[in-house]
């Protein structure tokens, strides 16, 4: 009787720290903002610099510096951005071209462990 107790004991321990082990290792998902830039045309832009930032809107205190992050847009007019945590973050794109320029603004909200996407339109100034 001691016996199969003992050995019912030491399985039911042995499941229980097996399981923590499984579960507390999980990894985190990165959080993922992606910028797709186009046109007044609809059409994707390469080559445009895409900045996200955050300002804060208490007087006198500077933006967070590790927020700002820059990127340029890919062939199919995306940049993407890797963070670890949630923020809403201002997007501004530039692109000069010639003598054209082309920006525009936006905001990304991004929610902590999965991939936000906004399209940002630039136009020519």
């Amino acid at each position: 009787m001691k016996k199969t107790l003992l050995k019912t004991s030491t399985a039911i321990l042995l499941l229980f720290v097996v399981i923590t082990t499984l579960t507390s290792c999980e990894k985190e998902k990165n959080t993922i903002g992606i910028i797709k830039v186009v046109n007044s045309s609809n059409q994707a832009m390469s080559g445009v610099t895409v900045v996200l930032n955050q300002q804060n809107t208490i007087p006198g205190t500077d933006p967070i510096e590790s927020l700002r992050k820059t990127a340029t847009t890919d062939a199919t007019g995306k940049a993407s951005f890797t963070y670890r945590y949630e923020a809403i973050l201002d997007v501004s794109v530039n692109k000069t071209s010639g003598n054209d320029t082309y920006s525009g603004s936006g905001v990304i909200r991004l929610l902590r462990g999965k991939t936000e996407q906004i399209t940002v339109e630039a136009v020519k100034q």
